[in-house]
Formats: C-alpha cells, sequence, structure tokens
C-alpha cells in the first residue's frame, strides 16, 4: 500500500523549511481576507464591478483580493472597508 497523503505533505513540509512556513502563514491571511471581502460585497448585493467602482479601484483588483492573491495595501482594504460599511481592525489571535 503506498503512503497516506498526510505522509506525503509532512514529509515535503519538513523539506521546505520555514520559508514554506511563513509562506503558509501569508496565503492563510490573504484567504481570510478575502473570505471576508467577499461575504460583504454578497450581503450588499454588490457585484465586483459595483464594489471596484465605489472604490476607485478597478474589477481585477478586487477579483485579486477575493482570490486571495494579492496582499492589499492598507490603503487599499481602507477603501473596500468605507465602501461596504466596514472597518479595518486589529484583533488579538484565539488562543
Amino acid at each position: 500500500m503506498g503512503r497516506s497523503y498526510d505522509d506525503i505533505m509532512a514529509d515535503r513540509m519538513a523539506r521546505m523549511g520555514p520559508e514554506a512556513d511563513a509562506q503558509r502563514e501569508v496565503l492563510e491571511r490573504n484567504y481570510d481576507i478575502a473570505t471576508q471581502v467577499m461575504d460583504l460585497r454578497l450581503q450588499h448585493g454588490l457585484t465586483q464591478a459595483e464594489l471596484a467602482e465605489l472604490c476607485g479601484m478597478g474589477q481585477p483588483d478586487i477579483s485579486r483580493i477575493e482570490r486571495g492573491s494579492t496582499s492589499p495595501t492598507t490603503v487599499s482594504l481602507q477603501k473596500v472597508a468605507a465602501a461596504l460599511d466596514a472597518e479595518v481592525r486589529l484583533v488579538p489571535k484565539a488562543s
């Protein structure tokens, strides 16, 4: 029987070192932001294009944020938050 997916991934992560952990953390934060932006946009009944117009940004910028494929600047996040009647906040991590 072959190795499990978990075994293969554990070996791979062990070989990648601390850089992989740092990259994974960035991707996880981007994904958290992405889901929050998308959820709020949908709650407001907006398309990506409509949100982009409200923010003074392009629709592709909103798409990249929602895919988690970019690390948006603070200014961009503030524009998106204002358009969605939200705020950008730092909160303590759950322990």
